[in-house]
């Protein structure tokens, strides 16, 4: 790459399920797997190139940071639903208790925009810069009772984005993160056809 990637961070939101969790439904006990799991965030990074029809048809710079803002706040909303789903992602482990309180405190959404354009990234891939497209370090003390989902949108000029997930390895695993993609996914797709 000609010019250094830089990342910059345009927005930082609170996505909160969008129904509220039901009062018996508040306090999810961590199991003994989940008490002694090691203190870090599961990191997975999504790789999605601009495939949009209208980019043929489109070519301004502003076209695609329409396209871009659209998809994002298509993303946001499956979020919040997918979240009614796995409510205690939207909780908060409680400190020095086997538990999450899940109290709809919501996972935290950042925006970010990247200075080249996808396809540089996947022909020279870093792994020190790819980090920089996950919402935070995995080793983040925060894994332990700080937010158990973070997002992170990375809108490249051409289009093209990564999602970055990190999830609190303390109430998820492997196996739970790719059930939670499937499920946003689904519900992402299935609320864009039922727009249309």
């Amino acid at each position: 790459m000609a010019t250094e990637t830089k990342v910059q961070i345009i927005e930082r939101q609170t996505i909160k399920p969008s129904s509220a969790t039901p009062p018996h439904l508040r306090s999810f006990k961590l199991s003994f797997f989940d008490q002694t799991a090691i203190v870090i965030y599961i990191p997975i990074l999504l790789y999605y190139p601009n495939t949009s029809s209208t980019s043929k048809v489109r070519t301004g710079h502003h076209d695609h940071v329409v396209a871009i803002n659209e998809r994002c706040q298509h993303l946001i909303e499956s979020l919040s639903k997918t979240l009614t789903h796995f409510y205690p992602l939207a909780g908060r482990i409680i400190e020095g208790k086997a538990m999450v309180e899940c109290n709809d405190a919501g996972a935290e959404f950042v925006k970010a925009r990247i200075n080249c354009s996808l396809s540089e990234i996947l022909e020279h891939p870093d792994a020190q810069m790819l980090k920089q497209f996950l919402p935070i370090e995995y080793e983040s003390k925060e894994a332990s009772t700080g937010r158990l989902l973070l997002v992170q949108v990375n809108c490249f000029e051409c289009g093209g984005m990564t999602i970055g997930l990190s999830i609190s390895h303390r109430i998820a695993d492997a196996s739970t993160l790719s059930t939670f993609i499937k499920c946003w996914t689904t519900i992402a797709f299935g609320s864009r056809d039922s727009d249309q």
